[in-house]
């Protein structure tokens, strides 16, 4: 809200105040500091520096998300500019690189006040670009905003269809989505269904898949995945007339009882997909439990823990479950995904080393697959801005970098940006919940364990072929 100043004196205080500050402040050109400025603790001249924030709920319902994500978030900034030196390191022999200015707020998991927050970063900030904003309520409220204002934003707390372009037009193209987007995950699932057929223990007829059942919520992630299967038919129906049947079903309640027509609907299909949030996943798996309907059950991602899964699914009659996982930490990580968790660990310990935080805060970090997520999202950034090394940093040539060639993900698979496609990770891993031994105990003491390593869409294609 503009002041109305009430004397001459006032305003002549008032401009001479500010043409000291735009005398004496750093000068932004699009985030990018581009003002020479020294380090006095150690004497080291660096270029610049390059701003980026975020809005991170860190308090309200999704404090337990938020605050790993958002305190690693600040950790990980540290140690890119104080023990990596920077981004965009320059050839020249000993010099550093561009220093980061990270800026995040606490939305509180509130869209609106979550698009208050981009705004300010964008135009009272200047950030160069948002990276690592947190949350499906962000993104349905700010992408319009943030695609007119052309700021790059790199990895969104979702799979919200919001960010799927395939292929992106305009500034569009600035959106790079990291985490599997609910459309290109559905086309995931529709692929993994038919797989089940060849899956020692699916429960499948030799015969194969002839039809596949999918309740869905109406929310943006059911309908999406709902898409995103419609979708993958069609594509191959294209080259194979010989798909299986897709009997869709929408749920409008997350009351298991309120189900019953639903289940009714799919309960001749060999595979059941359930597209939907926890909730939703929760009621509709109860709902067919109890109408005994025991098809295998694939559900998202989102879903993939064993605090999601109910407690119907420790019987041994119960329906398996299965899912993608996008973040792989077991046994089927490659040398690359090995590598980049060891290189999460130590950012934990020298945060630890350096007394930025305690041991036990590094040690609840690197249990959380929250903490795992910003990680993700600054590395990917890290890996599109060190690419402009020798190179002029603009958001034309980030874009231009980022597109250039596959992102390798930390801890996942990778992303390819290139001809405009954003869809995000075209890859998982697929597993399956492993009932505990007892079939009295909760079902949050099972597990999930990998039953086929991460495959890309077209990995998944080439097998089915076959």
């Amino acid at each position: 809200m503009k002041k109305v100043l009430k004397s001459v004196v006032a305003v002549v205080l008032c401009l001479a105040m500010v043409l000291s500050l735009a005398a004496c402040g750093p000068k932004y050109t699009n985030g990018v500091n581009t003002d020479e400025f020294t380090d006095k603790a150690t004497g080291v001249t660096y270029k610049g520096r390059i701003k980026i924030g975020a809005a991170i709920a860190r308090s309200g319902a999704y404090a337990l998300v938020g605050e790993p994500y958002g305190g690693f978030y600040d950790l990980y900034v540290r140690y890119i500019n104080e023990f990596l030196g920077g981004v965009a390191k320059t050839s020249e022999e000993g010099a550093l690189g561009y220093k980061l200015e990270a800026t995040t707020y606490d939305d509180g998991g509130d869209g609106a006040q979550g698009l208050n927050y981009i705004q300010k970063l964008v135009e009272d900030d200047g950030v160069f670009a948002l990276v690592g904003n947190l949350g499906t309520w962000n993104i349905v409220a700010a992408q319009d905003y943030i695609e007119e204002s052309g700021v790059p934003s790199v990895y969104w707390g979702t799979g919200s269809s919001y960010q799927y372009f395939n292929p992106a037009v305009g500034n569009e193209k600035y959106t790079f989505p990291v985490q599997p987007i609910y459309n290109t995950e559905g086309r995931i699932m529709y692929l993994r269904a038919m797989q089940l057929a060849g899956l020692e223990g699916s429960g499948i007829n030799v015969g194969g898949v002839n039809s596949i059942g999918v309740i869905h919520s109406s929310s943006d992630d059911g309908a999406s995945i709902k898409s995103g299967i419609e979708e993958q038919r069609n594509i191959n129906l294209q080259s194979n007339p010989d798909q299986p049947e897709v009997v869709f079903a929408q749920m409008n309640s997350t009351v298991a009882t309120e189900l019953t027509a639903q289940v009714e609907t799919i309960k001749n299909c060999d595979v059941v997909i359930i597209a939907g949030n926890q909730t939703y996943f929760q009621a509709a798996y109860t709902a067919m439990q109890t109408a005994n309907v025991r098809k295998p059950v694939i559900t998202s991602y989102v879903n993939i823990a064993p605090a999601t899964v109910p407690n119907e699914a420790t019987k041994a009659e119960a329906s398996d479950i299965y899912g993608g996982a996008w973040v792989i930490i077991d046994d089927s990580a490659d040398e690359r995904q090995h590598a980049d968790l060891l290189r999460f660990i130590a950012i934990c310990n020298w945060g630890v080393e350096k007394g930025i935080i305690s041991q036990s805060v590094a040690d609840s970090y690197m249990m959380s697959a929250y903490a795992m997520s910003s990680f993700i999202a600054l590395d990917v950034f890290m890996t599109g801005i060190n690419r402009l090394a020798d190179k002029e940093i603009t958001r034309e040539n980030l874009l231009e970098a980022m597109e250039s060639a596959p992102i390798n993900v930390p801890i996942s698979g990778g992303v390819n940006y290139a001809n405009g496609q954003r869809i995000g990770l075209d890859g998982m891993s697929f597993v399956k919940y492993v009932r505990p031994s007892d079939p009295n105990a909760a079902a949050s003491t099972g597990t999930f364990t990998n039953v086929i390593n991460m495959q890309s869409i077209d990995e998944i294609l080439g097998e089915l072929s076959e």
